[in-house]
């Protein structure tokens, strides 16, 4: 009796296991445009400072280009360095603004990103990832990404904005059209259903 129960039990907490897993990431493929969160993301976001190879330490109130490109709240730290924020085993030159009064971490860098067709493209990227005692009451590590998409890339009709909202493991769970909005320095996501 015992055993079935026990049994019973590893059913039912698998089944849920199974069904929070589900909740995460919207099933299938991305129904926008997407970059891979790696776990350097988290560990940015849980120590948000130059490294000791970092370089073009200074002040700056904005990061990004064109479209994805976002204000700080105040002039912030800014650096550039070399990390694998998207887990492809390259270590790549990003650039870095910490806007300590929203507690986000921003990275700015012109990267390949997958498009929801199945394709790749190479555009501007910028993700916000939220640090300790940030604003927005967000989990450590959670954040979001954009890529500008320009007229006739990933088979898009019309050029804009498009990403995802992140949570700390990197995986996706809201994605659409983006706007980023530039009072508060968060990204309003317009959901795109498949």
């Amino acid at each position: 009796m015992n055993r079935t129960w026990l049994c019973a039990g590893m059913l039912i907490v698998t089944g849920l296991a199974t069904l929070l897993a589900a909740q995460e990431a919207p099933p299938g493929p991305l129904p926008t445009p997407s970059v891979t969160v790696g776990p350097a993301v988290a560990q940015k976001a849980a120590n948000p400072t130059p490294s000791p190879a970092a370089k073009n330490q200074t002040q700056k109130t904005s990061i990004g280009k064109g479209a994805a490109f976002v204000k700080a709240s105040a002039p912030s730290a800014y650096w550039t360095d070399l990390v694998d924020i998207d887990a492809d085993g390259l270590v790549e030159d990003n650039e870095f603004l910490l806007d300590q009064n929203r507690g986000i971490l921003y990275t700015y860098r012109y990267d390949n990103y997958q498009c929801a067709n199945g394709t790749s493209q190479n555009g501007d990227v910028l993700m916000g990832v939220y640090t300790k005692g940030n604003t927005a009451g967000r989990p450590v590590g959670s954040g979001w990404f954009v890529v500008e998409v320009k007229a006739g890339q990933c088979a898009e009709t019309r050029p804009g904005l498009y990403g995802c909202r992140f949570n700390a493991a990197g995986k996706p769970t809201t994605c659409g059209s983006a706007k980023v909005k530039e009072a508060s320095g968060e990204v309003e996501f317009t959901v795109v259903k498949k």
